[in-house]
């Protein structure tokens, strides 16, 4: 294939010749700011979330959501205190005739995510959000003077401000530092094309240790939600390979002493400069998805009894992502497959 290997060449030479020209000329002033890792810290309690799409019938969508929140004790290593686990499931409808006979949450979560791409998508991740929200308020009210990490961005849309700003104020009441760690983020808060991770990948290169950047004022400006905390880009471990978004809620006067009470739980190898509790906790809401067969056999054993049409209802199953495992393009892609 020499014409495509010409092709390759041309092309990656004009990336590399831009990707060069606009670092060469990004000027921007970043200021870091150091911090170490604390020796002793307080227990941390994780909270994150999951779900799987069982069933999509007639713009209703079936899906099984789960929240996991973990009690983890930092003693110079990781030990395990106590757990919560809670699973539902829930059925979310598309359609807005449908939807004006359902609860004033399900109409708010309807309106805000009317415009997205993936609408279904988008409504289930915003009732996680809503059950991860839940679980961190009971655990906050449960629990006194302990660092509480959520996974993604402290923020929360219009209609159910009041709802996510409890969650602050019951982090605040008992005494807990509140982090909202994003495992990736996609703004450009700093005026730069490059999303602001691999901004900061890129000129931190040069800063040793754990350090800190706060995101400037435009960020809150950029949300398409309400932000409950104020932004930071982190680097929680000297050798991480990764800057995370690290949204403060609580003891903003003093980032640097919050910042390291957290990375004295981002050592682990495994996980190293993201908290360790929290990859725990993912790993544990996340077996939502492995109980989809389970889920699946109740869904249909249930329909039947509801006399509804079998086929319907198995051409309806969905993946995890919620697309119909009935699609055509499916049964050519495994056609396919089977001939390569």
């Amino acid at each position: 294939m020499p014409a495509q290997a010409d092709e390759i060449e041309t092309e990656l030479s004009r990336i590399a010749g831009v990707h060069r020209e606009a670092e060469a000329h990004e000027d921007l002033a970043l200021e870091y700011h150091s911090f170490n890792a604390t020796a002793e810290t307080p227990d941390l309690i994780a909270v994150d979330g999951s779900y799987a799409f069982l069933l999509n019938l007639d713009a209703w969508y079936l899906a099984a959501l789960s929240t996991a929140a973990l009690r983890y004790t930092g003693n110079g290593g990781y030990s395990l205190a106590a757990h919560r686990l809670h699973q539902r499931v829930m059925a979310v409808s598309t359609r807005e005739d449908f939807v004006k006979t359902q609860s004033d949450r399900h109409q708010a979560i309807f309106a805000f995510t009317r415009n997205r791409q993936q609408h279904a998508n988008e409504m289930v991740n915003e009732f996680r959000r809503c059950e991860e929200a839940l679980l961190a308020m009971r655990m906050a009210a449960d629990h006194k003077d302990l660092l509480l990490a959520v996974d993604g961005t402290l923020t929360t849309f219009p209609k159910e401000y009041a709802f996510g700003g409890d969650v602050v104020r019951e982090a605040e009441q008992n005494g807990h530092i509140l982090f909202g760690v994003s495992k990736d983020s996609d703004l450009h808060a700093f005026g730069s094309t490059r999303r602001d991770e691999e901004l900061l990948r890129r000129h931190g290169r040069e800063v040793e240790g754990c350090a800190f950047v706060r995101a400037p004022g435009v960020a809150a400006d950029r949300q398409k939600t309400f932000l409950l905390g104020d932004v930071y880009y982190v680097r929680l471990h000297p050798d991480a390979p990764k800057w995370f978004r690290v949204d403060l809620g609580t003891s903003k006067d003093d980032p640097e002493r919050a910042f390291g009470l957290l990375a004295a739980y981002c050592r682990a190898r495994h996980s190293l400069g993201y908290p360790m509790p929290l990859m725990e906790a993912h790993r544990m809401a996340v077996t939502v998805r492995h109980l989809k067969p389970m889920y699946e056999q109740a869904v249909l054993r249930r329909a039947k009894e509801l006399g509804l049409n079998l086929r319907d209802v198995i051409d309806g199953l969905t993946h995890v992502e919620g697309k119909r495992r009935s699609a055509y393009h499916e049964y050519l892609d495994r056609l396919t497959g089977d001939r390569r």
